[in-house]
């Protein structure tokens, strides 16, 4: 469906609803940096990156998922991530590299599900912005606590942790009314595991936006002596929907921050260095 035939939809019948189909909650393709802030607030770039993922209803089911891409009709198969299916492309130094790789173009998948079929949708990427590069600048990262600002490695277990950000000042309305450009906050424990997500659409859970400035972080997702991974990501879409299902091409960037908690661990529940990345975006090249 195109924007243009979507949009008189919506003007001729306001009461259309986006989820007739029971097994997919939205595809996205997208290509993203990812950054890395250090302790005295300066940000380092870490890699260029394409990924395609497909995410899924409570019970959804989807037999079998591919994506070419606009410079192959060849189709790569999507792997289960455990959360999502997922399909990642290289990763590379610069923004150019990854376009001579993945230009602009249109991404086609290919996925079979009991509610819709065997179909095909096609994700068009398309990079708008006259700054030449269609990723948003890489967001920086501040954190709080009790109304006071707090180092990285100086988190209190006790209190409730704030996350803020730089402007999104990329960030729009959708015109469509699908989705707003969508912030991402997530944070891992030592060990990679994500312990808190600050939501996505579609799911009937609360979930970040442009507008949005902070997400809060509760202590009790906090272990003294422990190290914590941290990402903030911004997220421009282009949404579109066929077979009634939600698709995004993303233009996305994310900054990654290491946290410690301070405070003496009970037992044997200190974990003070990260032993395992919860993102492969934290890749160092």
């Amino acid at each position: 469906m195109t924007k243009t035939l979507a949009f008189l939809i919506s003007i001729l019948s306001p009461t259309m609803t986006i989820a007739q189909q029971s097994d997919i909650t939205f595809i996205v393709a997208g290509k993203t940096s990812n950054h890395h802030q250090q302790l005295d607030g300066s940000i380092e770039t870490l890699n260029f990156h394409f990924f395609a993922e497909i995410f899924l209803q409570p019970n959804g089911i989807v037999s079998t998922a591919s994506i070419s891409t606009a410079l192959s009709s060849q189709q790569v198969d999507f792997s289960d991530s455990g959360y999502a299916l997922e399909m990642h492309g290289g990763r590379y130094k610069t923004e150019e590299e990854l376009e001579a790789n993945y230009p602009d173009g249109n991404y086609m998948f290919y996925y079979t599900a009991p509610s819709i079929g065997t179909v095909n949708q096609s994700v068009a990427m398309t990079n708008t912005r006259s700054s030449g590069s269609g990723l948003p600048a890489a967001p920086k990262i501040y954190l709080s606590q009790a109304g006071q600002a707090v180092l990285p490695d100086q988190i209190d277990p006790d209190l409730d942790l704030i996350v803020s950000w730089s402007d999104f000042s990329e960030g729009q309305r959708d015109p469509l009314g699908i989705v707003d450009d969508l912030l991402f906050v997530i944070m891992a424990n030592c060990q990679g595991e994500r312990i808190a997500h600050s939501g996505r659409p579609f799911e009937n859970t609360p979930y970040l936006t442009h507008a949005d400035d902070s997400y809060v972080i509760e202590a009790d997702r906090l272990n003294a002596e422990n190290a914590y991974q941290l990402s903030v990501e911004h997220a421009i879409l282009e949404t579109s929907i066929e077979h009634d299902v939600p698709a995004f091409a993303t233009f996305a960037t994310t900054t990654f921050l290491e946290l410690k908690t301070t405070g003496s661990a009970i037992r044997n529940s200190a974990c003070p260095t990260i032993l395992e990345n919860f993102d492969a975006g934290q890749t160092i090249l």
